[in-house]
């Protein structure tokens, strides 16, 4: 074990234990049961020998509460302990009778009721554990009273659905009780939608799949294959569905993407093979390593085809690339084959392996080479409430494409943690690369979850730690060794009786066996307690340690205040999954993954309760008040004359409303128009080409002044890499350096500008509808019972549309991050770095005599182009017009959706055929006016509970 010395910090304390004590005569017991406690206060009647023995036994139980293992005198803490069981030996004629607990007759009534009552209270301790049980994270969305207020909402809906069913109006297509009726299922079947995705990402090894498999709770669904390499590199999303079998969907490359892997790795693989020897020494491995790479995957791809890999290098590259396209377009999967549903946890498990490892055909090629990414829908616990668990390589894969497809995942998921050994937490490169990653993309959302906690073994961390913690270890592995004497001792004892037939033993013969298969019992807890103890002691103990030192290291390159550390063990998790719950709970709690569990839920609280509230307060009440209207159509208690001028205004509404939030002139219809413009006045009409240009160069001047293996070094690790002689450099930030200080101001005001913008949309939209609404309560206040539910039913849409406009707005936040990473920062997918990724993969081309002065001429002449910068601007410019594109689009979109819902709730009063069909069958109607107005009195009742 290579664990590192932990300096002393005291934990809490341990429970009794120790080593052995004298023995008593009469007692081969060395240490005296936890379960020990003093005779009850029903026993006062007791004989002098009787009272003497109490006092003594309340001696032992003192000193076994107050003594502590774990504490530097803990061992010799024990002495008080052994004279008061002295004491109470030579108190009793009986052997060590005084040291096992009083008859259970003495303190629980009747045996029946005993019986009854250990029944009822030990049934649940043995059953396994149940994640539905789990603690919920502590917020007021998972507050018992909103989640029994939501029950209780999509109940109501479940009822009004019913009640709608009861008629044969809706078997009609066209029958507005068939449209209700299924608006109603659609409400009482609402589940959350996917709002947060959380990303592990990890080096192969680390025990990534094992954890998520903890996580989902559904043991070997992620396998690693044979080699354990194939199944690291496709990234596998893990998202919800209410049903017991399990389904699998697969994302393939596409053919150009294909080609543009193939001609990378061909490059790589003919380089080395053709020019080995004219490779200098240090760039032989890198070269290596991205040849033999190249081959093990066209060995994946094309088993039964590359029979000779000679061809590989013999022929002219273009006629290779061209053959292996071809096969390629044959081995790759058929879209037809990758969705697969209805499977079970086994048969979903296999597919996955099949997708992920080697075929056991030789002749037939394998099918991850060619995937992208892999979807599996399961119904898990975890997922439930709008959760995406995200199983990412590392950032360290030679496939740059795959590398790309992870950065771009971790750029987008709510959170992300680094997978990594604890034994070398503090120095995982793949750990070092995800938070590097973090602080050039600003991003404040990455954790670490340290697997194999229970790797730790007591015989070596006595060696490496010192003082107290090495005290503390000894007492608690003495304390196991006098366990195990005594479990001997017992045995040797009982091994007396052994083979007697009970008719053959006296009374007291009888009860002395039972005492020892009691002590039996009672050894046999202890130790299990002690080892417990000592797992514990030295799982939280590194635990602590691990984590202050991977805080002391990461904690400045994140935005967050402190970043979130877990340190599990999928092992213990599996080996006490299915335990009883009164011996796995704490090992259970032990394991940590209950702890990642609670707080990956957590993560989709906010947003939840957001979108449930959304449910309760306003798509509930909408859909009462069109139940409410349908049942007033029928009920036609207004005059014709009357009816006919609440139409007319009805109309004049519709109208108004759709002439402001269609026209052209619409404030909704130039939301994309406004945001361009205060892009271009903040970035792009600012802009310095060629200062940018000239600050690109200096850098570039900088690096040719370095030594050609330590430029080959950085060209080879595509500009970011760290050498002793020039340290940590990311060549594409400091190409962009000039260009991030002069838009860092302008970015921030136009951020700000565009919130403003915002704002004001929202706040337009809801002056316009209030507007066009107006006339409900000026020019109609003598229809208002008729009105009550119209204008409910439209003031609940209306709320409803700005949310939508709201979340919109938020999304397009979200995309600013992005782009801004993708415009402003040096990662590897960003804009810069794609656009320099041809200059880095020509350098690595470069072999022999002159290639140090052909790389830096290479990265020299794409750095002296002023074009780099136009296009990157250009780039930013184009992207960001995609977006503001997107959420004018999005906007529309959520505008028809209003419209459309308004014209439907209108026509509830205005359409003969509504009152026509409410008024065919009246019993009916009766019906959905009680279960409306009951409906309502259900709601308002949830509105106090949740607050709204």
């Amino acid at each position: 074990m290579a664990d590192i010395p932990i300096p002393s910090t005291e934990t809490g304390s341990l429970s009794n234990g120790g080593p052995s004590t004298p023995r008593s005569p009469l007692s081969r017991l060395r240490t005296p049961s936890v379960s020990i406690t003093p005779p009850p206060a029903t026993r006062n009647q007791a004989t002098p020998v009787s009272v003497r023995n109490s006092s003594s036994q309340d001696e032992v139980v003192r000193a076994m509460n107050t003594m502590r293992l774990s504490e530097p005198n803990g061992v010799d803490n024990l002495s008080e302990v052994a004279e008061a069981v002295d004491r109470v030996a030579r108190g009793s004629d009986s052997r060590a009778a005084s040291l096992t607990p009083e008859p259970t007759s003495s303190r629980a009534g009747t045996p029946r009721q005993r019986r009854r009552s250990q029944r009822s209270s030990s049934g649940i301790d043995r059953l396994p554990h149940n994640v539905l049980d789990e603690e919920l994270p502590h917020d007021a969305f998972h507050s018992p009273e909103f989640q029994q207020a939501f029950r209780d909402a999509k109940q109501l809906m479940s009822t009004v659905e019913g009640v709608l069913g009861s008629s044969s109006l809706h078997n009609s297509p066209e029958s507005t009780i068939k449209r209700l009726h299924d608006e109603a299922g659609e409400l009482a079947r609402f589940e959350y939608p996917s709002t947060r995705t959380v990303g592990f990402v990890g080096d192969s090894g680390v025990g990534k799949s094992s954890l998520l498999n903890s996580l989902l709770d559904v043991k070997g669904l992620a396998r690693t294959s044979n080699s354990g390499e194939a199944c690291t590199c496709v990234v596998t999303e893990f998202h919800y569905h209410n049903r017991d079998t399990l389904d699998i969907e697969v994302n393939l490359f596409t053919m150009d993407e294909l080609r543009e892997q193939l001609t990378g790795m061909l490059q790589s693989y003919r380089h080395h093979h053709l020019h080995s020897n004219e490779i200098e020494p240090d760039e032989r491995r890198d070269v290596e390593d991205s040849a033999n790479f190249a081959r093990d995957t066209f060995r994946a791809m094309f088993r039964g085809w590359l029979t000779d890999e000679t061809f590989l290098i013999d022929q002219p590259a273009q006629d290779v690339l061209e053959t292996l396209f071809q096969w390629a377009s044959r081995a790759r999967p058929s879209v037809f084959i990758t969705k697969q549903s209805g499977l079970s946890q086994d048969a979903c498990s296999k597919a996955l392996m099949e997708l992920a490892s080697e075929p056991p055909s030789r002749n037939q090629p394998a099918q991850w080479p060619y995937i992208r990414s892999t979807k599996v829908f399961l119904n898990a616990h975890i997922l439930s409430r709008g959760l995406i668990l995200v199983d990412l390589p590392g950032l360290r894969d030679l496939n740059s494409a795959r590398r790309m497809i992870t950065e771009r995942y971790l750029l987008t998921c709510s959170e992300i943690f680094a997978i990594c050994n604890i034994g070398r937490a503090v120095t995982d490169e793949g750990v070092h690369q995800v938070f590097e990653l973090a602080r050039r993309a600003s991003l404040s959302n990455v954790g670490i979850v340290c697997t194999r906690s229970d790797d730790i073994v007591a015989e070596e961390a006595i060696r490496d730690w010192r003082g107290e913690r090495a005290r503390a270890i000894k007492n608690l592995t003495d304390a196991i060794a006098t366990d195990e004497r005594d479990a001997n001792e017992v045995e040797e004892d009982l091994s007396d009786y052994q083979g007697v037939p009970d008719d053959d033993l006296t009374e007291e013969e009888m009860k002395e066996q039972r005492e020892l298969w009691s002590r039996q019992r009672n050894i046999s807890a202890r130790k299990q307690n002690h080892q417990f103890e000592l797992k514990q002691y030295l799982v939280t103990t590194r635990n602590s340690f691990v984590t202050r030192e991977l805080r002391i290291k990461y904690n400045e390159r994140v935005t967050a205040d402190e970043i979130k550390i877990f340190c599990v063990s999928n092992k213990d998790y599996w080996h006490y999954r299915d335990e009883a719950k009164a011996k796995s709970a704490r090992y259970l709690q032990l394991s940590g993954i209950l702890q990642v569990r609670k707080h990956c839920i957590s993560i989709v609280a906010n947003s939840q309760r957001g979108i449930a509230t959304r449910y309760i307060k306003d798509q509930i009440p909408a859909f009462l008040a069109k139940a409410d209207l349908w049942v007033q159509s029928g009920a036609r208690t207004a005059s014709e004359e009357r009816r006919e001028t609440l139409c007319r205004t009805l109309d004049d509404v519709e109208r108004q409303l759709r002439r402001g939030l269609t026209s052209t002139t619409s404030v909704v219809n130039r939301v994309a128009h406004s945001f361009n413009q205060d892009f271009a006045a903040h970035v792009y009409g600012p802009r310095r080409i060629a200062y940018w240009t000239q600050s690109a160069k200096d850098a570039g001047k900088a690096w040719e002044g370095w030594n050609h293996g330590t430029y080959s070094a950085f060209c080879r690790q595509y500009g970011d890499y760290c050498t002793p002689a020039v340290g940590a450099h990311n060549w594409n930030e400091e190409i962009i350096e000039g260009m991030v200080q002069d838009l860092e101001n302008p970015w921030q005001e136009l951020c700000n500008s565009l919130q403003q913008r915002q704002a004001s949309l929202i706040q337009s939209v809801e002056t316009m509808l209030d507007a066009a609404s107006e006339p409900f309560e000026t020019e109609l206040d003598e229809y208002y019972d008729t009105l009550a539910p119209l204008m409910e039913a439209l003031f609940r849409r209306q709320q409803l549309l700005l949310d939508s406009i709201e979340r919109i707005n938020e999304q397009f936040e979200t995309d600013l991050g992005l782009l801004r990473i993708d415009s402003l920062s040096g990662v590897r997918s960003s804009t810069v770095g794609r656009a320099m990724e041809y200059s880095y993969t020509k350098c690595n081309q470069e072999y022999g005599r002159g290639s140090d002065l052909r790389r830096k001429n290479i990265i020299g002449s794409a750095l002296s182009n002023q074009y780099l910068f136009t296009a990157l601007v250009r780039t930013f410019r184009d992207s960001f017009r995609a977006k503001a594109e997107e959420s004018q689009e999005a906007i529309r979109e959520a505008v028809v959706r209003y419209l459309d819902v308004v014209q439907e709730t209108f026509d509830l009063v205005r359409s003969e055929n509504v009152a026509r069909e409410s008024q065919q069958d009246p019993d009916f109607r009766l019906r959905v006016e009680e279960v409306a107005r009951t409906g309502r009195e259900t709601i308002q009742r949830v509105h106090q509970v949740i607050g709204v």
